[in-house]
């Protein structure tokens, strides 16, 4: 069941996700607690396009805020790095390890300094390059983060329509 209740100032954000080839619209939101992706108890749920996104919101109340944004999750690993993208990718798959109480490797401590220098890089000061080369050992690391992405990422399933309940 979708708890709609939950979203902050009923507002949703759209995001197309990228993955094996395929490509899935869902709403990412937040809640009093954290952020969240569209999902049930079992899958993250997609719309197989924006027409039903908005028919989605109008049916239950929900305001599309902004732009859709994309999470390209088929970018290969390497140097030099999309940090920006990188970044992203990384909390989306913590955003869905919350959603469904799984454990993600890049909440473990020994990655802070790999994430506060994808932070760094994605606000910094002034202008620098899209693409930034890491040392081999931030790039393993970088890679050891996602390499159990399909764990999170085969989650994705088609929204049955469901009634708002009054």
């Amino acid at each position: 069941m979708i708890e709609v209740g939950k979203i902050q100032g009923q507002k949703v954000y759209p995001v197309r996700i990228k993955y094996k080839g395929r490509a899935y619209l869902t709403l990412y939101y937040y809640t009093e607690h954290s952020d969240s992706l569209l999902h049930d108890e079992e899958k993250i749920l997609c719309f197989r396009d924006f027409a039903a996104i908005k028919d989605f919101c109008d049916c239950w109340g929900l305001l599309i805020d902004g732009e859709t944004s994309e999470n390209d999750f088929d970018l290969k690993l390497e140097n030099p790095i999309d940090y920006d993208s990188a970044l992203n990718n990384w909390n989306l798959l913590n955003t869905i390890a919350s959603d469904f109480g799984m454990y993600f490797e890049g909440n473990s401590k020994r990655y802070n300094s790999l994430y506060q220098l994808l932070f760094a890089l994605s606000t910094p000061l002034g202008p620098i390059p899209d693409t930034w080369d890491v040392s081999e050992y931030y790039l393993k690391q970088l890679v050891r983060v996602f390499r159990k992405k399909d764990r999170f990422l085969n989650r994705f399933g088609w929204y049955q329509e469901e009634s708002p309940k009054n």
